[in-house]
């Protein structure tokens, strides 16, 4: 996707770089900011683009219609409230997942951003995954009945000196699982977590939610894992759905089909069907803000979705702080 508007970074950590590169690609970056200043100017020679040491002095500079907001998730609120209340001429916010560290900055930024009818997207980049989209569109035409269990499997190794950067393992990588299940059930349920703490963060976790519907949504999330996974196993009244999100795959079984038949690569609504499917989330993401600047319209993953995830990011904390099962309400995205 091309574009003529002006986009720049705040942060030039490991996903401001991967923001800084596609935006390059698409000839729209126009800056990048970081307090540390070789990772500014690094960024911005690797990808021929301004390097400032202050967001406010970049943004007086370069004039631009979008922000990309990728630093620490602690500081997201704060500068998302700081840039929304003083400069007019923003047309976009996309901020890096999650939408902030607790409920309570969410809501308090959510308002300030919808009063300046901001476009703001928050990179839940999972739902651009074109494998989850096309998981989304097979549960909703009926190709598998009714979800009854649903597993996400999210694990993979991040560094002890990113932990405090990144928050905990529900606002770091359990927000991704939480907008899917949000996709796909809603309504009131009971939730359980447990969970591992290093250095008093929660590091590794597994939630449980129960619909009243009946549908049950199992997580296992870690961020100490030797390697990398990321699943979904979704059983049905009809039949099942098995991804692999990495290697954007999905695997379709229904009852009545022996437990070893040949899956073949055919187009759905086909029976036993292996579907592969290949694309780039973090692009897709930065497509669709590129788009909705453009437009004026909702992004895929909005602000409202955002707050939805961080109920169910606070309700987890909490469960798993308290040992106690607590009650949560998922509003129906349809």
């Amino acid at each position: 996707m091309t574009s003529s508007r002006r986009i720049v970074i705040i942060g030039t950590g490991v996903m401001g770089r991967i923001h800084a590169r596609i935006l390059s690609d698409m000839g729209v970056l126009v800056g990048v900011a970081d307090t540390n200043k070789a990772a500014a100017e690094q960024t911005a020679k690797d990808y021929d683009t301004l390097a400032f040491t202050d967001f406010a002095s970049m943004l007086d500079e370069t004039k631009p219609e979008g922000v990309v907001i990728a630093t620490p998730t602690s500081t997201h609120a704060t500068i998302a409230k700081t840039i929304a209340t003083n400069y007019d001429e923003i047309r976009g916010i996309l901020i890096e997942k999650p939408l902030s560290s607790t409920l309570k900055d969410a809501r308090e930024v959510s308002k300030i951003l919808e009063e300046r009818g901001i476009v703001t997207l928050v990179s839940h980049s999972e739902i651009y995954n074109p494998i989850v989209t096309r998981a989304l569109s097979l549960i909703e035409t009926d190709a598998i009945g009714i979800p009854q269990t649903v597993i996400h499997d999210r694990r993979g190794f991040v560094a002890p000196e990113r932990i405090p950067s990144l928050g905990d393992v529900f606002e770091d990588i359990g927000v991704h699982d939480f907008d899917i299940m949000a996709r796909i059930s809603s309504g009131p349920a009971k939730l359980y977590a447990q969970s591992n703490t290093a250095s008093g963060i929660h590091n590794s976790a597994t939630v449980m939610v129960k619909f009243e519907s009946g549908t049950e949504h199992l997580f296992h999330l870690s961020r100490q894992y030797a390697g990398r996974r990321r699943y979904m196993d979704v059983s049905g009244t009809k039949g099942s759905l098995v991804l692999d999100l990495f290697g954007q795959i999905i695997k379709v079984q229904h009852l009545d089909q022996a437990p070893v038949a040949k899956g073949d690569t055919i187009q759905l609504p086909e029976r036993g069907a292996t579907i592969k499917v290949y694309g780039e989330p973090a692009r897709e993401v930065l497509n669709d803000f590129l788009r909705c600047i453009k437009t004026g319209s909702t992004p895929r993953v909005s602000i409202d979705d955002a707050l939805c995830v961080m109920e169910i990011v606070e309700t987890s904390r909490q469960s798993a702080e308290s040992g106690q099962v607590l009650d949560i309400e998922i509003k129906s995205k349809k």
